[in-house]
């Protein structure tokens, strides 16, 4: 059996809610969710299927975006780890660099800060902040997350970053 081990950030997103998921992810605690579970294949199938126009926003880098990154797997042995990496460019077809964006709990191949070479099959979810519209734009695993929490946190969740979870949720 694999161990499974997501963690949870809001890129570019400092401000936080009390002792919610919110919370967990300004403190960088791990949030844990099989892969197998029906929101998160779904939220990485709806990532997939967004990811080609994504990397065209994020190359374009209007001023009303920011905060770019992808969710990328990185596997050790039996465990798989999720790690936001920001900064990240396209070096030839299929291949990316970035910078990781968390610390690692599981997998000790990576490190907090390092520059890492990843392939587009490793790419699980993105995310950026369009700041006209206030709101955040794909973090589909963070939908997948969400379908565990109490309702009304959830919800405050979605409403405080304007997050359409509607292709994920159940």
């Amino acid at each position: 059996m694999r161990k499974y081990t997501l963690i949870l950030l809001f890129c570019a997103v400092p401000h936080l809610f009390a002792q919610s998921i919110e919370q967990r992810a300004a403190n960088d605690e791990i949030v844990r969710m099989r892969d197998e579970e029906p929101a998160m294949q779904r939220a990485f199938r709806v990532a997939r299927d967004g990811l080609d126009q994504f990397l065209r926003i994020a190359e374009t880098r209007a001023p009303e975006h920011s905060g770019f990154a992808l969710k990328v797997a990185i596997a050790q042995g039996s465990d798989i780890e999720y790690f936001w990496v920001n900064n990240f460019q396209a070096k030839t077809e299929g291949k990316f660099e970035g910078e990781i964006n968390n610390e690692p709990r599981t997998v000790r191949t990576v490190r907090l800060g390092q520059r890492y070479a990843f392939s587009r099959s490793q790419i699980v979810d993105w995310t950026y902040i369009d700041k006209r519209q206030r709101r955040m734009v794909g973090n589909f695993t963070l939908c997948a997350l969400l379908t565990r929490e109490p309702r009304d946190q959830a919800e405050a969740v979605r409403r405080r970053y304007k997050l359409d979870c509607s292709q994920v949720a159940g």
